[in-house]
């Protein structure tokens, strides 16, 4: 098998099949080659294909890898070969062992709603009382443990706080419902395995003989229950390579450990290490100011990414006055790099770091008829929680508008059940009047029965306070952020988003929507009613307004999230909002997570090939309230001879690049 277009890093990756091998992949050097290409050697070597463990996270991932095995080696072989997910295999592994932890083979796997329901029924067996014990926050921490490798006697003992004597009598109640229904959830296609493999030794040995060439991608991403399972089957054997790169381990958050990359050395005794450091696809100058970011985080390993692309273009960073000069900054940005660079839409990204972020950008591109893709979210105009808002906002404006009560009359959740809903419609049909016009009279609250009465009058309370806020106060925002927390949605975010980091990105959500009303306001002239600000959202969402794509091209300009742009590559890329708490963000500042923000700045700069812009807010608005903002901590972490503050076709001002200067030189000596 001929190896030799690659690069020496590369090939030695390949070459390297015996005893623990460590893969330090920098962005863009051609991991998924060397994979492909380590496995194809390993056939070629007459390792048979059974022998052969590879495992990723995603399925795509796993397809891709088949599909180029099968370029390089023969589809017949390919069939052969063990390549899929961490659950997948756990999956596969449970199939035929299962029966030795009292299952079945022919066992299902409980979804997110089968995982509720069982809990909720064990909750209610227990008398447990809802208020105290959130069915949300049982589940998480019944996730929780599993993925700490924690049974409900070890929970038990975990701490003082009744809190974990209550979770591990619900554990163990749950996991035992589940096993007698022959199901196993999502947790458990990993954590079953381990405990299978712990308890038989003669299943692990079995196992250990059969993959005894193991190949995980991403390792930096594992988790504690991942990185157990890989050192439990590699074993005797030791032929593990791990593929990865722990300056792009930015899934702290959904549990991933860094420190299963950082300490592998310590745990496989005689790993060899090998860094591909040789860039494929960024200029010299994107890589230099990437390289120096990174290395302000003390835990890495170390590497510096270099290229045969040439120095290329500085890195330009941009100031502008506020959000809504940024979103126009941006718009001219595309254009110019269009017109000048000769790229077409779809070879530009606009990188934010919070979901909310995307709306102005959405609102800018349609309006300059940009054609455009959001990836890896919803529309902010199509999430859920500005639907339920919005709902709020329209049942203050149109008091007939009874679809949009029914859809936040119990939520959050507030006991106004299917019932009471039902009775709500039969009273309609009889009287032909509108929700909003009885449903607080006493001929129809006679109909309930009195919990009902007084969660329906509470709503109402709360509903007719605003109406009458609504008619005095002139300020649209503040009367929005009122209206909404008063009638409990705000902090009812809690109690629908049970996830932490996903309550705090809805929550940010329903903030912006507040925001644009502040700046909607000040680009007006004439005052705001809340039919102005709904209008604009209708007329946003209008399909004659939406993106329309242009004819010679497939797709339009990507907007997403880093976290979402991780695996993607630009020409041109677009990274906004890099300013002190919002990128890094303010939660990362305050849990000491900066480390982990860094290597998400990391992704961003190592996803542009060519052309990488850095554009930041003087004055953002937050909260109803307009604030300055200091530069992100990682633009003063840029080298000087990398980075140009730009004056782009005259758009902007030398003033304001001599003013972020006196900035960046304050920036320094505060984080040197």
């Amino acid at each position: 098998m001929n190896i030799s277009h690659l690069n020496p890093q590369q090939q030695y990756a390949i070459r390297t099949v015996d005893g623990p091998l460590l893969v330090l992949a920098g962005a863009g050097s051609g991991k998924t080659t060397v994979i492909t290409h380590r496995i194809a050697w390993m056939l070629h070597q007459n390792i048979k294909a059974e022998n052969i463990l590879a495992v990723t996270f995603t399925n795509k991932a796993a397809r891709e890898m088949k599909e180029r095995i099968a370029k390089l080696t023969s589809s017949k072989i390919r069939r052969k070969l063990n390549i899929g997910t961490f659950h997948a295999f756990g999956c596969k592994i449970l199939r035929f062992n299962i029966r030795h932890l009292g299952y079945s083979q022919k066992f299902g796997i409980a979804d997110e709603g089968d995982q509720i329901g069982l809990i909720k029924q064990v909750a209610q067996d227990m008398g447990l009382d809802k208020q105290d014990h959130e069915i949300s926050f049982l589940q998480s921490g019944i996730s929780n443990a599993k993925n700490n490798l924690q049974s409900p006697e070890e929970v038990r003992d975990s701490g003082d706080l009744s809190w974990f004597k209550t979770l591990a009598v619900v554990y163990d109640r749950y996991q035992n419902l589940l096993q007698s229904m022959d199901l196993v959830d999502f947790d458990d296609l990993l954590y079953l395995p381990i405990r299978l493999w712990r308890e038989n030794e003669e299943i692990l040995d079995r196992h250990q003989l059969q993959f005894r060439y193991i190949l995980v991608d991403e390792y930096q991403d594992t988790n504690r229950l991942q990185a157990e399972m890989i050192r439990l089957l590699a074993g005797k054997n030791l032929n593990i390579c791990v593929v990865g790169d722990d300056d792009q381990s930015i899934y702290g958050w959904r549990g991933a450990e860094i420190k299963n990359i950082l300490n592998f050395p310590d745990r496989f005794i005689g790993t060899q290490i090998t860094r591909l450091e040789q860039n494929y696809r960024s200029t010299n100058t994107i890589l230099k100011a990437a390289n120096a970011v990174i290395k302000y985080n003390k835990d890495r390993h170390n590497k510096t990414l270099w290229s045969d692309s040439g120095h290329g273009e500085t890195v330009k960073i941009i100031t502008a006055d506020n959000e809504t000069h940024e979103t126009k900054i941006v718009v001219d940005l595309l254009k110019n790099s269009r017109f000048e660079t000769k790229n077409s839409y779809e070879n530009m990204a606009v990188l934010f770091r919070s979901n909310f972020q995307s709306r102005l950008f959405e609102i800018a591109l349609r309006k300059a008829q940009i054609p455009y893709r959001l990836i890896g979210s919803r529309s902010f105009y199509e999430r859920r929680e500005i639907r339920d808002a919005l709902a709020y906002l329209k049942i203050i404006h149109r008091e007939k508008d009874d679809l949009s009560l029914l859809r936040i009359l119990n939520v959050p959740t507030r006991g106004i059940g299917d019932k009471t809903v039902d009775k709500m419609k039969l009273y309609r049909e009889q009287t032909g009047k509108h929700f909003l016009r009885f449903i607080d009279l006493t001929d129809f609250l006679s109909l309930l029965n009195d919990s009902a009465q007084e969660k329906i009058k509470k709503f109402m309370t709360c509903y007719r306070l605003a109406l009458d806020q609504f008619s005095q106060n002139q300020n649209l925002a503040e009367n929005i952020k009122g209206y909404l927390e008063k009638i409990g949605y705000i902090d009812g975010l809690k109690k629908i988003y049970k996830n932490n980091d996903d309550y705090e990105s809805r929550f940010e959500n329903v903030m912006e929507l507040i925001n644009s009303a502040v700046l909607l306001s000040q680009n007006s002239t004439e005052k705001i009613t809340l039919q102005d600000f709904l209008e604009s959202y209708s007329l946003a969402e209008d399909p004659a307004q939406t993106h329309k794509k242009d004819k010679t091209e497939n797709h339009g300009v990507s907007l997403m999230t880093v976290h979402t742009a991780k695996g993607t590559e630009f020409p041109v890329v677009i990274v906004v909002g890099l300013e002190q708490n919002l990128f890094p963000h303010e939660r990362s500042l305050a849990d000491q997570q900066i480390e982990e923000e860094r290597r998400l700045f990391y992704v961003a700069v190592t996803r542009a090939k060519t052309h990488l812009f850095l554009t930041r807010a003087k004055t953002r608005v937050k909260y109803n309230t307009k604030n300055h903002t200091y530069p992100s901590q990682f633009i003063s972490e840029l080298p000087d001879d990398a980075v140009e503050f730009s004056t782009l076709n005259e758009l902007f001002k030398p003033a304001e690049a001599d003013d972020v200067d006196a900035i960046l030189a304050q920036m320094r000596k505060r984080f040197a």
